[in-house]
């Protein structure tokens, strides 16, 4: 359940986060060669100084604009895998102890970060409500289906 959770859409978004940044840093190789070839053309003649001056305005500014859109993309893409690294650490653990006889001080350390109890709260029928939140080490809570 946990793997399903973390691939849910992972992979698409990793995907496309990976295809994203490919294109922003060849946006970024172009930007600069275009610059290049500006710079060319105003030596040259080709172009005048003021053009020269609004046109590489323009491409530095795009070129800003991608290094921060890449920097996030490449910082998203981080994330992922260290959550990826993050539910293999927990499944190591799971798997560790998976034929556990007792609940041990030691095992509760070792798979639980922390238990949030919330308040209690009572139904129409006067039917008492106790919500738990469990958060697992490395993985934080996972949403359990509704048994």
């Amino acid at each position: 359940l946990l793997i399903q959770q973390n691939e849910i859409g992972g992979k698409r978004k990793t995907a496309a986060a990976t295809k994203q940044l490919e294109q922003a840093q060849e946006r970024i190789s172009e930007v600069s060669r275009i610059i290049k070839r500006l710079y060319e053309d105003n030596v040259n003649g080709k172009i005048s100084d003021e053009r020269f001056m609004e046109l590489s305005a323009d491409y530095e500014q795009e070129q800003r604009e991608l290094k921060d859109r890449a920097a996030a993309l490449q910082e998203e893409l981080d994330k992922s895998q260290a959550a990826t690294v993050n539910a293999e650490k927990f499944m190591g653990i799971v798997r560790k102890h998976l034929a556990f006889e007792e609940l041990t001080p030691t095992l509760l350390r070792e798979m639980i970060e922390k238990i949030v109890v919330h308040e209690c709260s009572y139904d129409e029928n006067g039917t008492r409500r106790q919500d738990i939140e469990i958060y697992y080490s490395f993985v934080g809570k996972i949403d359990l289906p509704e048994a």
